[in-house]
């Protein structure tokens, strides 16, 4: 079954959409990597080259983007998506949880972190630890002064205040451009996303999101000579 769907859009954009209908979560597996390599394959003998580079952990990525940016000069960085927002940080077994009046819990746990957690404990939870925003760091420990497009996914809010989020969330990570979206906005005939600058909004369908983001790095490279 092919997971991966290629569309050819104007202005020489390829889009690899990667869709598991019969999976509740698009999960990558050793096929679909397999998968995306042709594709990535093919694209390249079409249209000239490209690269992909592959991390595992927060770490990785961090170590690996910090290395690119300073040993490549790019026009563009669009940040498309959060990895790892929490690295484990211990592993406790759950001996007692007590119910508040205020609606807070107080938990009374044994510490069992190893190499491997046994499985005979009845209950065990997993302290994780918020990782930094590597978009943050574009700005600042890495200089980088391109165009900057950050991504940004909220739940349950209207667009009014997904705008208002996304406004203050680009400005923190001084991008340029911020698309945001809910979850809810992910779905059906009418799916898409707002893109955000310095005082503006304008809803994108998810089929014209890649030409959009495309025509605006185009237009910054012409922009500054």
């Amino acid at each position: 079954m092919t997971n991966i769907q290629r569309t050819n859009l104007e202005d020489g954009i390829v889009v690899l959409k990667f869709d598991r209908p019969d999976s509740p979560a698009n999960i990558f597996d050793f096929a679909t990597l397999d998968e995306l390599e042709s594709h990535l394959e093919e694209v390249a003998r079409e249209r000239g080259a490209i690269r992909g580079s592959g991390f595992v952990s927060h770490a990785d990525l961090r170590k690996l983007l910090g290395d690119t940016l300073r040993s490549t000069a790019f026009d563009a960085v669009f940040m498309t998506a959060a990895v790892a927002d929490y690295t484990p940080a211990g592993a406790f077994e759950v001996a007692e949880r007590t119910r508040n009046p205020d609606g807070t819990e107080t938990w009374r746990v044994r510490n069992v972190a190893a190499g491997k957690v046994k499985s005979h404990y009845a209950a065990v939870a997993w302290l994780g630890r918020r990782t930094e925003k590597l978009v943050d760091l574009f700005r600042t420990e890495w200089g980088f002064r391109g165009l900057l497009v950050k991504f940004k996914l909220e739940v349950g809010i209207d667009a009014d205040e997904l705008v208002r989020i996304g406004q203050v969330s680009r400005a923190a990570s001084g991008a340029d451009y911020l698309v945001a979206n809910t979850l809810e906005m992910t779905r059906g005939d009418g799916a898409g996303a707002f893109l955000l600058g310095d005082g503006t909004r304008e809803w994108l369908l998810r089929e014209q999101l890649a030409g959009r983001l495309a025509r605006l790095a185009r237009e910054w490279v012409e922009a500054r000579g």
